[in-house]
């Protein structure tokens, strides 16, 4: 049997060709010392020799009789360690020899045949390529050993192993990678592709960088992948040399490097290797281009000391750069061929050239901080400012001038002009604010905080407000949800109560349950004006309120469920027969307290106050037995004159809403009854007041009369239906403000309606 990872040795020569087949003692053989394979996975090497002790080797290996120029090597070798000199070399199936040392045998089936080292080398070489798990590495330097030795070239090398020219210089290009860069390649940290990337990079230190890039695990420990590894080499090691600072086909600028147009490292003269470079013109050596930019710059430097000028260049022209790490601005120096430097959109030199040379002024050449050697014709500040002065007065005296002296003059007078006249708008606006406030502190306050001032006080308001809380104000006011933020925006500006207006605001703003005050007092505007509202009364509002918000959000609670038989249990007083008071079968409950007997519609008087008592006792969290108890027929008068005698809320606003029961409640049908399936109240009870609904055409005559709110309401405002207030003003087309009475030393609460949610009561 054979391994999966084990190969056959091709045929060699003519069938039967070669000097012996047979067993051979394994410790006669000694391994090649050009066999291209040096590394082998102990893991399959244990499976493959598990596989030899039960079942032998199948496939024979090739050896060749021990080269002479080997011999007394291991004559002295086998000496030392005491064993038998060995007679023959390994040329071929190193991996099953392996194996067979690893097992109780001790021969191995083998071919034996005169060779000579070439012969031997290349029957390794090729064997080694057809391996299935061979490495691009392993190929390449396969290939390379049979150039060298073989005296092969690519096509030859690539007709005997059956693939193209283009292959094999593909594969060979890796062997330009560093040993480092061959070591992260054995060990799997870069593929192939990657160590391409690499081995493009002409400079060891420079492929030392690429590699290390290549092999760091970002925060995800992640490689980065062929894209960013492409990307960053393309960025940090190739250069466009038409963006050079030298002249390219220079080669006298740097001799040993020559002309960069016949330099075998430009991606030019190797396009298949850089197919995924854009341009021909880019050269992969770094470091040259960087020398040719330093010889290139002393050049410049020389140069230019020869006609006296000043330059500045390495770590002081890094000192100008400052803290302008955006541009090429310098510090104490102003650039000639810029506008970023000039007072004008022209640059200096066409400002102050002539004068520059009829005074002999040459300029200072400093290094560019971004574009490594170029250098940068500027001057100090001082001598800039001087010629700068000259010319404008060359402009005033009417001299021959350029047109970008004249303006140069007229803009800085225009600057100058400019300048003047926002300082003096904004003097005199401060003047009058610090003497408008003398007069404040000195007069009435209240005269100066008028009207006026409080509405455009409540725009700011308003326009502070997000379009949410906006909507949200309008519809409160009855504005409408269409066009609500523009409307409330002009009933701001028309309101002739701002000060209600900026109340409503600072509440709207201030309401979200996931408000954070950051160390203030949670919803601190909403709390301060509920707050001047109702006084000490406040918390029972709170309380008043959430239990009504409980009532229509939250979920009823479920009775727990249980196996003894119905007529065992105890049952609530609540569920008991109404008839006899006695205990029967449990009716379904909808709510916390028990439905009133008889399946009654309308409750009386001391129901209705029974079911009040019930849910104030639940508002305050303290249970009341006997209220639930009071709507069973024969008990129900001395409960409810009980239960009337319960503490009722301090703040004792007409509204259901701020007693609302829980569901099925006397109370709950108490409210039920006063809104029957849609009905205005006062149709359904008996002897109330004669009402006319509200229409466009009486809506004025509504305001200072008593109206009732109907169940025409919209949802948010259904806890109203039925509540009477007072009519006292209209709000835009369709809304009408109406004031509901309150408790004692407490304020009326206002509500906005529209004219067709309301009626009036004659």
């Amino acid at each position: 049997m054979t391994n999966a990872h084990d190969t056959f040795t091709q045929q060699l020569g003519p069938a039967g060709g070669g000097n012996a087949m047979g067993h051979v003692d394994r410790d006669l053989i000694v391994a090649s010392e050009t066999n291209p394979r040096k590394h082998f996975d102990a893991v399959k090497l244990q499976e493959l020799a598990d596989s030899i002790e039960e079942t032998e080797v199948h496939t024979p290996i090739l050896l060749r009789p021990l080269p002479e120029r080997r011999l007394q090597a291991e004559i002295a070798r086998a000496n030392a360690e005491k064993r038998r000199v060995p007679l023959y070399e390994l040329v071929a199936g190193e991996r099953r020899w392996r194996g067979t040392c690893m097992t109780s045998k001790t021969q191995i089936p083998a071919m034996i045949r005169e060779l000579t080292d070439v012969q031997a080398l290349e029957i390794q070489i090729i064997e080694n390529l057809q391996r299935e798990d061979v490495s691009e590495l392993e190929e390449a330097e396969g290939f390379q050993t049979l150039m060298e030795q073989g005296k092969l070239n690519a096509d030859q090398v690539g007709a005997k192993i059956k693939k193209s020219r283009a292959y094999v210089y593909g594969r060979l290009k890796v062997l330009d990678l560093c040993e480092a860069g061959r070591t992260a390649m054995r060990a799997g940290t870069i593929d192939f592709s990657k160590a391409l990337l690499a081995a493009r990079i002409p400079s060891e230190k420079l492929q030392m960088e690429a590699i290390a890039y290549m092999t760091r695990l970002d925060y995800r420990d992640r490689l980065p992948g062929y894209r960013d590894c492409a990307e960053y080499v393309q960025r940090e090691f190739m250069l466009r040399l038409d963006k050079a600072r030298f002249t390219i086909t220079d080669a006298s600028l740097l001799p040993k490097a020559g002309s960069c147009s016949d330099c075998s490292k430009r991606t030019g003269a190797n396009p298949e290797q850089f197919k995924d470079v854009d341009s021909a013109d880019v050269c992969t050596d770094r470091l040259c281009f960087e020398e040719k930019t330093q010889a290139h710059i002393a050049q410049q430097v020389a140069a230019a000391r020869e006609k006296g000028q000043t330059v500045i260049v390495g770590e002081e022209a890094e000192e100008l750069a400052g803290q302008q790490g955006y541009n090429d601005k310098m510090v104490g120096y102003r650039r000639l061929d810029t506008a970023e430097d000039s007072p004008t959109n022209e640059p200096l030199r066409k400002i102050i050239g002539k004068q520059m040379e009829a005074e002999g002024i040459l300029p200072v050449k400093i290094e560019s901080r971004r574009n490594k050697g170029e250098l940068l014709d500027a001057l100090p500040n001082d001598v800039v400012l001087r010629l700068l002065k000259t010319v404008e007065g060359q402009a005033d005296a009417s001299a021959k001038v350029s047109k970008e002296v004249i303006a140069f003059a007229e803009n800085k007078k225009a600057k100058a002009a400019a300048k003047a006249e926002g300082k003096y708008e904004q003097a005199w606006r401060n003047q009058l604010r610090d003497r408008t406030w003398e007069a404040i502190i000195e007069g009435n306050l209240d005269e100066a905080f008028n009207l006026d001032v409080h509405r455009y006080l409540v725009r700011g308001a308003v326009s502070s407000l997000s379009t949410a809380d906006a909507e949200a104000v309008a519809a409160i006011l009855g504005l409408g949800k269409v066009g609500g933020v523009s409307a409330l925006h002009q009933f701001a500006k028309d309101t002739p109560a701002p000060h209600l207006l900026h109340l409503l605001c600072v509440m709207q703003r201030d309401a979200s349950a996931n408000y954070y005050g950051y160390g203030r007092e949670k919803n601190e505007g909403l709390m301060l004006v509920a707050r001047a509202a109702f006084g000490p009364h406040l918390q029972t509002v709170i309380k008043e309120e959430k239990h009504a918000a409980a009532v229509l959000h939250l979920p009823k609670p479920v009775p727990a469920a249980t196996d003894a038989p119905e007529g065992d249990l105890p049952l609530t007083p609540a569920a008991r027969d109404s008839a006899g008071g006695k205990e029967g079968k449990a009716k379904k409950q909808k709510g916390p307290a028990a439905r009133a007997a008889g399946g009654v519609g309308k409750l009386d008087a001391a129901a209705a106050t029974a079911g009040i008592a019930t849910a104030l006792q639940a508002l305050s969290g303290e249970p009341e037995p006997g209220a639930a108890v009071a709507a069973q027929g024969d008990e129900a008068g001395p409960v409810a004159a009980e239960a009337a005698q319960a503490p009722v809320p301090l703040v004792k606003l007409k509204r259901s809403k701020l007693a609302a029961p829980a569901a099925d409640t006397p109370a709950s049908k108490l409210q039920a009854a006063s809104a029957d399936d849609g009905q205005d109240s006062a149709d359904a009870t008996p002897g109330a007041a004669a009402s006319k609904p509200l229409t466009p055409e009486t809506r004025a005559d509504a305001v200072g009369k008593k109206v009732r709110v109907l169940s025409t309401v919209s949802k948010k405002l259904r806890t109203w239906i039925g509540e009477e207030g007072k009519a006292i003003a209209l709000m835009g087309d369709c809304a009408v403000l109406v004031e509901f009475p309150a408790a004692p030393r407490c304020k009326p609460q206002t509500k906005s309606f529209d004219y067709s949610e309301l009626e009036v009561i004659e």
